[in-house]
C-alpha cells in the first residue's frame, strides 16, 4: 500500500458552497471517492481509496493505493480508521455505488463495516438528481455538473478507461501510469469541493429565505422580482418554464413570471352533500339556504356540480393556502386564485406563494 497526501491553498475556485458552510463546520465534513476495476465487489479489485478535508484553512487530501493489487484489505481498514473523527460524509452517488462496494468488500475482508449508521452521509447525486431537467443535463455524472458549472479537470481518461491502465499497472508498474490513476481521483475529490456549489440551487429551490422582492404586471404577466438572504448563491443563471410559470435566476436573485389569465373559473366546495345545485343558475347553494328554492329548481350537488362561477383575472398556484382556489372544470389540477387576492395579501402570504411556486420547479 502506497499512502499519498496533498495540500492545496483554498482558493476562491475551491472555496466550499455556502450551503455547506452555512449548515456545518467545514472540518466536520470528510469528502471520500473509490476507485475500482468493475461494480461488483467479489469479482473485482478495489485499488484506491481518496479523501479530502478542510482544516486550518487549507485543503488537505490523502490516498491509499493498492499499489501491488493485493492491499485491498490494507486500504480499506486505513480508511475506516481516519473516517472515525468526522461526523458527515460527502459523496456523488456514494449511496448508490461507493458504500454498498466498500460495505461488501468489508464483509470479503471479514472487517466491521459501519460508516452508513457511524456517520450523516450527504449524496451530492442523490440531493441534486431531480434537477436534471432545470439544469438541462442529458445525465447527472459528476463531469456533466462540472461541466455545467464550468469546471475543468485536468485528467484525461475516464473511470472506465482506468481499469485497463491499473491492469497495465500492475503487471508493470511504471510513474507515469501511477499519476494516471491517481490524478484521476485528486480531480474527482476537489471537482467535488467545486460541484458543492450545485447544492446551492437546492437551497435556493426548496428553502429559501426571501429577504425582498416587487410584484409588477407586465403584458398579461405577473412579474415577480425577489432576492433571498445570504446563503445560496447561483454561479451560473437557470431558466425554467412549468404550468406557464417562467423561472430566471442567477446569483442570489430571481424572477417569476406568472401569467394572468382572464376567464370564467369554479371554486369547488369540498363538502358537496351539504349543497345542491341550481341548473338554471349554474351554481351551488347551502342546503339552509336551498330551503327556500322550489324544488323543480334544485338537485343535490355532486362532487362535479358542487361549486360557484367568477370571471376575474387569476393566477396559476402551486399549494393551498389563504385563498380561494379556482379550476375550469372538476377533473382539471391546476388550480388558480384571484390576481386581487394576491395583490391584496400580506408580506408572509405573498412570500408563501413565492416558495411554493418555486418548489415546483423540482
Amino acid at each position: 500500500m502506497k499512502i499519498i497526501d496533498y495540500t492545496h491553498t483554498i482558493t476562491k475556485e475551491h472555496e466550499l458552497s455556502a450551503y455547506f458552510t452555512g449548515q456545518y463546520n467545514p472540518e466536520d465534513l470528510l469528502f471520500f471517492d473509490i476507485e475500482t476495476t468493475g461494480f461488483i465487489a467479489k469479482h473485482t479489485t478495489l485499488y484506491l481509496i481518496g479523501v479530502l478535508w478542510f482544516k486550518n484553512n487549507t485543503i488537505h487530501i490523502r490516498q491509499w493505493f493498492n499499489d501491488n493489487g493485493c492491499d485491498e484489505k490494507v486500504i480499506l481498514t486505513s480508511f475506516l480508521e481516519f473516517t472515525h473523527t468526522f461526523t458527515h460524509l460527502i459523496h456523488f452517488n456514494g449511496l448508490g455505488f461507493d458504500l454498498p462496494y466498500l460495505k461488501q468488500k468489508a464483509d470479503i475482508h471479514n472487517l466491521t463495516f459501519s460508516l452508513e449508521e457511524c456517520m450523516t452521509q450527504i449524496d451530492i447525486y442523490k440531493e441534486i438528481r431531480s434537477y436534471k431537467n432545470l439544469f438541462a443535463l442529458d445525465n447527472m455524472k459528476q463531469v456533466s455538473i462540472e461541466d455545467f458549472l464550468g469546471i475543468a479537470r485536468d485528467d484525461e481518461k475516464s473511470g472506465k478507461e482506468l481499469i485497463r491502465v491499473y491492469q497495465q499497472y500492475i503487471g508493470k508498474p511504471d510513474e507515469q501510469l501511477e499519476h494516471l490513476l491517481l490524478l484521476h481521483n485528486h480531480d474527482d475529490l476537489l471537482g467535488m469541493t467545486k460541484i458543492s456549489h450545485i447544492m446551492n440551487y437546492k437551497w435556493f429551490i426548496e428553502s429559501p429565505t426571501i429577504a425582498s422582492y416587487t410584484c409588477n404586471q407586465e403584458n398579461n404577466y405577473l412579474v415577480i422580482h425577489f432576492q433571498v438572504a445570504d446563503g445560496p448563491y447561483l454561479p451560473k443563471r437557470i431558466t425554467a418554464t412549468k404550468c406557464g410559470i417562467h423561472l430566471n435566476a442567477i446569483e442570489q436573485k430571481g424572477i417569476l413570471s406568472v401569467p394572468i389569465c382572464k376567464d370564467t373559473l369554479k371554486h369547488f366546495f369540498t363538502d358537496y352533500k351539504n349543497y345542491y345545485y341550481l341548473p338554471l343558475e349554474d351554481i351551488a347553494i347551502h342546503k339552509s339556504v336551498a330551503t327556500y328554492v322550489d324544488s323543480h329548481n334544485k338537485v343535490k350537488a355532486s362532487k362535479e356540480t358542487c361549486y360557484i362561477s367568477k370571471t376575474d383575472s387569476f393566477i396559476p398556484s402551486c399549494s393551498h393556502g389563504d385563498y380561494e382556489y379556482f379550476r375550469t372544470d372538476w377533473k382539471t389540477k391546476q388550480e388558480y386564485i384571484l390576481l386581487s387576492a394576491f395583490l391584496e395579501a400580506d408580506d408572509e402570504t405573498k412570500i408563501q406563494y413565492i416558495t411554493k411556486t418555486l418548489s415546483m420547479f423540482l
